[in-house]
């Protein structure tokens, strides 16, 4: 009796082995890529230059082994057509891999860049995320992330996603409560000092429950604070105002005022409710924050109150700084502002809790961004991110989030972590940035490439420039400093792009019109928002500033010019022929405007031959990418002698003519 117990057992274990056993030998003739290769073949014999190549094509696995970063990979299971350009409209797995020939699959193999698991064959696997393989393939709107891996921490044109994260990372202050080694800790926020001379109270309340409200480009973002939170918070800050506050309202003339603000050009920096520039706080509800003292004195000198300030010392006289404010005062109030609603706030201020505002603002970090009276710097309070793109799957909780097993990744983790930060993981401090969806993925994606991944020294290749350490002394120095020509001018590698970049402004600027220019700027590409303040220079300071034009911001290839083109004599036969050239020809009147007349994407050409030197119009007509990468002008294929005669031309558009 217990014999037959015992063979029925092994019987039923025999089928059991028996039918793991047929499975298995199911699956090694019939692997779930199969399929995909069928169809490959298939689209092969449409595409196949010879029946030698169909003969040729074999089923199975395929490996590549890239010896120099020790990686095999066997993505080319199902990619079958990566490197060939006849599969460049063929549908996925088997479309033609972009740019294969700067990124050849023999040097790079797959997952190096896209991620995912290198040794699988299946879709689930490869892909990922699994239980024993902590990385998932990265979705297309984050793949820029490896970029960095070859080409360094300053990339930027070929990689703009990356670029912009970057940049957001920076300019949002994130390094002042997240580590990165290798990156300083930078407080991008003003230092909270005196502040009751400066703002109103109730405004700094509102500011406090909702940054974006009060100021449309605010970079501070929201805490999700509560009422009572903000209160105590306010009433903290307000008693650590030491000198006695001079509320009294500055008289000067609107009108006055008025033309000041638009002649210095103030919304080429100023956004005014929402619409306008980013570089400078909104205005829009400006005489609603501040008191009109604490408005002139900044005015007057904006460094006495913020030393790396990026605004301009316009040198105005006490009467005008008074006009201007008496101005932005009446101007621009908080519209939606309720005075039963302010005093109620102040009231609320006045009996809020002191020394538990103080622990709030320790509790939630503000020392990151701001140096603040009576608070000591509570250091990096958020998780390090040195290496956060390398965290495991396991460790990452997404909170009330619902997600299901295949986007429990790491990367779909950060991109609602930075997007909704209340809702994600157990840290109810991080603030909301309110990024939109694409400002999301920017930052996600410069996230994902703090890894500890290297490569060998021999893939690594350099794209952009490091910052810039140029910073020139003498009285050209005191000159960018004082008008903040960084702000919008590129100098040797520094500054910003909103202005040209006056790198090689020495060759390519005359002297006449700079000093006409600078005396009462105007602007010259018809579309362009911002445009240059007038600053007030005295001559002596032009000079400066076109002395070291012509000694040191000079490019030599335009200068090997003077000697042939400078001095050509530009006759009228000449001057004709270029004029049929610009008009008909290369039609360059689509784009340009001269008297009024063609159109507006590039710079006005009525007083070109004012403004630039002869040599640089025919450099710049011969390589019209040589100092803008990205300008949309095109390339032709100029001969000589139209170089020459549309040089002529342009030269002849002068006042006098």
């Amino acid at each position: 009796m217990l014999n037959n117990k015992i063979i029925k057992v092994f019987a039923v274990i025999s089928l059991i082995m028996l039918f793991f056993f047929l499975s298995l030998l199911w699956k090694e003739f019939h692997p779930s890529y199969l399929p995909y290769q069928k169809d490959f073949k298939n689209l092969l014999i449409q595409k196949a230059a010879g029946e030698f190549e169909i003969d040729d094509f074999q089923f199975g696995v395929r490996q590549r082994w890239v010896e120099k970063l020790n990686r095999a990979d066997r993505c080319e299971t199902c990619h079958l057509g990566i490197e060939d350009l006849r599969f460049n409209d063929a549908p996925q797995p088997f479309k033609t891999h972009p740019d294969v020939d700067r990124h050849p699959i023999e040097n790079f193999g797959c997952t190096v860049c896209h991620g995912g698991w290198p040794m699988a064959t299946t879709l689930e696997k490869s892909h990922g995320p699994t239980e024993n393989w902590g990385k998932a393939i990265y979705h297309e709107n984050f793949l820029q992330k490896s970029c960095s891996q070859c080409h360094g921490d300053y990339i930027r044109d070929q990689a703009p996603v990356l670029a912009k994260g970057r940049e957001a990372f920076k300019k949002l202050g994130c390094r002042g409560c997240h580590k990165v080694k290798g990156i300083e800790r930078v407080k991008t926020g003003p230092p909270i000092k005196n502040i009751g001379a400066k703002a109103k109270k109730d405004w700094v309340y509102r500011w406090l429950l909702n940054p974006k409200g009060m100021i449309s480009n605010a970079k501070m973002p929201d805490f999700k604070l509560t009422d009572q939170m903000a209160a105590d918070m306010t009433r903290f800050l307000f008693s650590r105002t030491r000198s006695k506050q001079n509320n009294n309202p500055v008289i000067g003339s609107y009108g006055r005022g008025k033309k000041i603000f638009n002649n210095s050009q103030c919304v080429s920096c100023h956004p005014i409710r929402g619409r306008g520039a980013d570089d400078g706080p909104d205005l829009g509800k400006i005489s609603s924050k501040v008191n009109s003292q604490w408005l002139f004195d900044w005015i007057k000198n904006p460094k006495s109150w913020r030393p790396n300030t990026k605004m301009p010392d316009f040198g105005f006289s006490d009467q005008e700084i008074q006009d201007l404010v008496t101005f932005l005062a009446k101007e621009y109030t908080d519209p939606d502002l309720k005075i039963m609603a302010a005093e109620k706030q102040l009231k609320m201020i006045e009996t809020a809790d002191e020394t538990l505002g103080k622990e709030l603002i320790s509790e939630y970090g503000c020392t990151g961004c701001h140096e603040i009276d009576g608070v000591d710097d509570q250091g990096e309070t958020g998780l390090e991110l040195t290496t956060i793109s390398d965290m495991h799957r396991s460790k990452i909780d997404f909170g009330i989030l619902k997600a299901s097993y295949k986007d429990r990744t790491v990367p779909n983790w950060l991109y609602n972590k930075v997007k909704y930060p209340l809702s994600v993981g157990r840290d109810p401090k991080m603030p909301d940035f309110g990024f939109s969806d694409k400002q999301a993925e920017a930052m996600t994606t410069y996230l994902l490439s703090l890894t500890a991944d290297e490569v060998p020294g021999s893939y690594k290749l350099p794209f952009g420039n490091p910052p810039s350490n140029y910073a020139p002394q003498g009285e050209f120095g005191k000159i960018l400093d004082q008008y903040q020509c960084f702000t919008c001018h590129m100098v040797m590698g520094k500054g910003a792009e909103h202005g040209p970049d006056l790198t090689a402004e020495g060759s390519r600027i005359q002297q006449g019109w700079l000093e006409k220019f600078l005396k009462e700027p105007f602007g010259i590409r018809p579309t362009a928002h911002e445009k240059m303040p007038n600053f007030r220079l005295s001559d002596s300071e032009i000079d400066s500033i076109y002395s070291y034009f012509r000694t040191t911001l000079v490019d030599d290839r335009v200068e090997a010019l003077a000697e042939t083109v400078g001095k050509i004599d530009f006759d009228e036969p000449m001057v004709e022929a270029g004029r049929k050239l610009y008009t008909k020809k290369y039609a360059c009147v689509a784009c340009h405007r001269i008297n009024s007349k063609g159109g507006m994407l590039g710079p006005d050409l009525s007083r070109v031959g004012d403004r630039l030197r002869p040599e640089w119009i025919a450099y710049h007509l011969q390589d019209p990418k040589a100092f803008v990468k990205n300008s949309p002008e095109p390339v032709y294929d100029f001969t000589e002698n139209e170089i020459k005669e549309l040089t002529a031309f342009l030269f002849n558009q002068k006042e006098n003519n």
